[in-house]
């Protein structure tokens, strides 16, 4: 049996090298002013630009598509439930003084390379507040595991560069 043609040389060795996906078991919420969190789930990570369509008179080949403006889905991440009620003091801001300071923050996809865990991808929100918390859910009759959510409404996400 031959060689495909793109697969010969030396030079092509190092080409075919098996590149792995990150797996996503270890990720880490930050928040400017607040301890860093770990989840077990997380979604949202997404932007998405809307398209506004204009029909030119006397063109009837094809409508002109237009960009109109981002928007970005809510963070949803869940943990199990755990003594960290930094999170839950943050929702409580609105209710206690009627205001909510925006904050900052990244989510942190963190991999394992045979080594310590180290960041591989990094997405930073800006001005994120929390828009609802979910406590566990609780049950005496089930063995499931204790389980927080919370989801954050924020103005923008970025996947920044990890050094």
């Amino acid at each position: 049996m031959s060689l495909p043609a793109f697969a010969a040389g030396p030079a092509a060795a190092a080409a075919s090298a098996v590149v792995r996906p990150f797996t996503t078991a270890s990720f880490v919420l930050a928040i400017d002013g607040l301890a860093a969190v770990s989840f077990s789930k997380c979604s949202g990570l997404a932007g998405e630009i809307g398209v506004e369509e204009y029909p030119e008179g006397g063109e009837n080949r094809f409508a002109h598509r237009l960009p109109t403006r981002a928007a970005f889905p809510n963070l949803v991440l869940s943990q199990g439930a755990g003594p960290l009620a930094e999170l839950w003091d943050w929702f409580a801001e609105f209710h206690v003084a009627g205001l909510l300071a925006p904050r900052d923050g990244t989510v942190v996809l963190l991999g394992n390379d045979g080594g310590a865990p180290a960041p591989v991808r990094v997405w930073s929100f800006t001005r994120g507040w929390p828009v609802k918390i979910t406590g566990a859910e609780l049950d005496a009759q089930s063995p499931g595991v204790a389980i927080d959510t919370l989801e954050i409404a924020h103005h923008g996400l970025a996947l920044r560069a990890v050094v």
